[in-house]
């Protein structure tokens, strides 16, 4: 019993130091995250996650006891590819990598240090950490739009249940009289995931048989579809009897609370009627499979090596983290809005730049003009600068494939485009776009560069960022979009012809600018 207690409090110290050590190394994604929570009304049930988890492991408190170190070397592999997909993360600023890299690093480093046997004991405490990861925009973009769609469709048949009439468009509910839109924070997000992460309590406490469990946790995804079209159906029945303010008043924001009280009364109710299904369990082989979880054994432990190499990974990353973020900014004599308005025959004239769009669009500052050349045409171009090395929790340049639809202008081709004999790099692959307003059309390239590096594809720019800060090489980073519209009965060759000249001049330019007026800045090591 002593050499129990004694392992266990050796256990636990080695365990507490591991956490300080993870926290110090991930601290970017975990305030990311944390901000997240914070911040975003569809997540704010994050803070909760960790506290469950917690409380699982204390439902395990009899397995702790003999939990001891057992390295599991055929882990380590698979947890230093994670390692440097996380690096990948923060260092190139992608939150949608390295916020979900935070839990599963947890567990692997979990079964690295105590062993395979160990962490399939302990699988639901850390699994149950996944829950706390914000979906990445591109998942919850799409999973938005389903939800609010389907949300509508079912809230206006609920709707028309009560003799009201109404027409469904999309996400626009039609009353007649007012239309009520189902926005994105009305799409059902909110009850979804933490509906997911109650069915997997609700499983684990409730149910010992393993397709009743697998039922539970499946029927919260239709249960969670469902009480956000009753919320959308009883705010469209509402505002025909007191009009379209009740779908912002007090009953817009209670009915979240009271509906989610009736998503967990239809998870019990299923819960019961699985109970009345074969094959049932009786009282006594649920306490002797109870009794027979606290009794499993944990392997003895076989030293603490894996133990002292996680000390020196997380060491390293948050090293790699810590400085990065330390480096020194590498600023513009004047900044960016200095560039030269005058480019061999092309002649510019400044355009101001909204400091509240600089900051959305993940730049520190910008550059905007209107350069004309009377043998050639008009090119607009915009120049977005980063001083400072990116960060996980950080914002990242934003791409015009999505501020560029947002203002109006239709999409009608996006290709890659490259752009020979250019000045510093040889050659540059831009994304090029041609969008529509109103008949008239436009031509659109852009890329990010480094100081020595260019590219049209942002997930590669991140990587040339974590590179750079990897090797401690101090560096700035832009975004570059330049745009010309396409005349009347121009052809597209002729367009491209344009910009493809103006992009060689340009980038010429900005070499020989950057060149003479960057103020340089000693690396810090």
């Amino acid at each position: 019993m002593v050499m129990n207690e004694k392992n266990l409090n050796n256990t636990a110290l080695c365990v507490g130091i591991l956490l300080v050590f993870f926290t110090c190394a991930y601290w970017v994604p975990l305030k990311s995250m944390v901000s997240t929570w914070w911040h975003n009304d569809d997540y704010s049930y994050g803070f909760f996650i960790p506290l469950i988890s917690l409380y699982l492991f204390w439902d395990k408190r009899q397995l702790l006891k003999n939990l001891q170190f057992h390295s599991s070397w055929v882990v380590f592999p698979l947890l230093l590819l994670f390692v440097l997909i996380s690096l990948y993360g923060i260092l190139g600023s992608s939150g949608n990598i390295s916020m979900p890299a935070v839990p599963v690093l947890i567990i692997l480093f979990s079964a690295f240090c105590f062993g395979i046997q160990a962490f399939r004991q302990l699988i639901l405490p850390l699994g149950f950490l996944v829950f706390m990861i914000p979906v990445p925009p591109v998942i919850e973009n799409h999973l938005g739009v389903f939800l609010k769609s389907i949300s509508s469709k079912i809230g206006g048949q609920i709707i028309e249940l009560f003799n009201i009439p109404v027409h469904v468009s999309g996400n626009i509910i039609d009353l007649g009289f007012t239309q009520l839109q189902v926005v994105d924070a009305c799409s059902g997000l909110r009850y979804l995931f933490p509906l997911i992460a109650l069915g997997v309590l609700y499983a684990y406490f409730f149910e010992k048989i393993a397709w009743k469990k697998l039922v539970c946790v499946a029927a919260t995804i239709p249960i969670a579809i469902l009480v956000n079209a009753l919320r959308i159906g009883a705010t469209g029945i509402l505002a025909n009897f007191w009009g379209p303010s009740v779908a912002e008043g007090f009953f817009h924001g209670a009915s979240a609370f009271v509906l989610f009280a009736v998503a967990f009364a239809m998870l019990f109710l299923i819960g019961l009627i699985l109970r009345k299904l074969p094959p049932k369990v009786p009282e006594v082989v649920k306490a002797n499979s109870m009794e027979k979880m606290e009794q499993a054994s944990i392997p003895a432990g076989d030293g603490k090596s894996a133990f002292y190499v996680s000390l020196l990974i997380l060491s390293v990353v948050g090293w790699l983290s810590w400085s990065t973020g330390a480096m020194p900014a590498v600023k513009i004599q004047g900044g960016i809005q200095s560039f030269p308005l005058s480019i061999g025959a092309w002649q510019g004239q400044m355009e101001l730049v909204d400091p509240e769009i600089i900051e959305k669009s993940g730049a520190e500052e910008a550059f905007s003009g209107l350069y004309r050349n009377p043998e050639s045409g008009d090119v607009s171009l915009y120049m977005g600068y980063r001083s400072s090395a990116f960060l996980a929790n950080e914002n990242y340049f934003h791409s015009p494939t999505v501020c560029l639809p947002s203002s109006g202008w239709i999409v009608k081709e996006t290709t890659k485009h490259v752009i020979p004999d250019v000045p510093h790099f040889g050659q540059i692959s831009v994304s090029k776009m041609v969008i529509e307003n109103m008949g008239a059309r436009q031509l659109v390239y852009f890329w990010f560069q480094t100081k020595d590096k260019a590219t049209s594809d942002k997930n590669i720019n991140r990587f040339h960022l974590a590179m750079h800060a990897i090797m401690r090489d101090n560096t700035y980073a832009l975004f570059i979009r330049p745009i010309t519209p396409i005349r009347q009965g121009e052809s597209m060759a002729d367009a491209e012809k344009r910009m493809d000249q103006f992009v060689r001049e340009m980038v010429g330019a900005l070499d020989k600018y950057l060149e003479k007026n960057i103020i340089r800045t000693s690396r810090q090591s």
